[in-house]
């Protein structure tokens, strides 16, 4: 299982496991199962909430069907993105953040093709594979260098920089270290914030200081 806390992985700890039940109605074998764990990395207590079916096997409930499974303590908070970013994106940010919580190395793929989706489709660099397009954007587009070096070093997120062949497929599934995911996920939200973000917020200044200066009877600026 993850910790919703702290996103590392564990295996539940019998030591720490307490288990409770919610079934009112004796004759149906529908219940829900309410077990408390401590997370052994952060040692965050975690509640999980499972519902489905059980039986009494010599007066102990035994869940043989589960319908749905969650943790309910600690609650996450919502994954906010920014309203300037399309919602196309938008949408494929979101799904490799909630991947996440299930498969580190799927959400690491999921943001790779994103990250190149965005390169081809908003700043128009388009090469054989990832690699080529990630050496275009650090030399043309006048990004930070807290940008450019966030990009550049996802070519070493799941040791891509030693299977280069692996970039003509963007998606593909590979092996990350932990924290790498997550980290991907924060280049991504970067790279938004650069690419949608702040040039609409400065467009939006821009057509409010144009409406300022037509009142006065003045030119407006001219676009860049």
């Amino acid at each position: 299982m993850r910790c919703p806390a702290c996103q590392k992985e564990f295996y539940p700890q019998p030591d720490h496991l307490r288990t409770y039940w919610a079934n009112d109605d004796a004759d149906s074998r529908a219940a829900e199962k309410f077990s408390i764990q401590q997370c052994p990395s952060c040692f965050e207590i975690v509640i999980l909430k499972a519902v489905g079916n059980a039986y009494d096997l010599q007066g102990k409930l035994v869940m043989d069907e589960v319908t749905n499974e969650s943790a309910v303590y600690p609650v996450q908070e919502d994954f906010v993105i920014a309203p300037e970013v399309p919602a196309d994106y938008s949408a494929d940010l979101i799904e490799a953040h909630a991947a996440i919580a299930y498969s580190a190395k799927a959400s690491a793929a999921l943001s790779r093709r994103l990250l190149q989706k965005t390169l081809r489709e908003v700043l128009g660099i388009k090469k054989r594979d990832l690699s080529l397009e990630i050496d275009e954007f650090i030399e043309s587009a006048n990004a930070p260098t807290y940008l450019t070096g966030a990009v550049d070093a996802v070519r070493h997120v799941g040791n891509f920089a030693a299977h280069p062949v692996k970039y003509l497929s963007s998606g593909e599934i590979v092996d990350v270290e932990a924290g790498e995911a997550e980290w991907l996920l924060e280049v991504l939200e970067s790279l938004f914030d650069f690419v949608f973000v702040q040039p609409a917020k400065l467009e939006q200044r821009r057509s409010s200081l144009n409406e300022k200066l037509r009142e006065l009877g003045k030119p407006e600026l001219k676009k860049p």
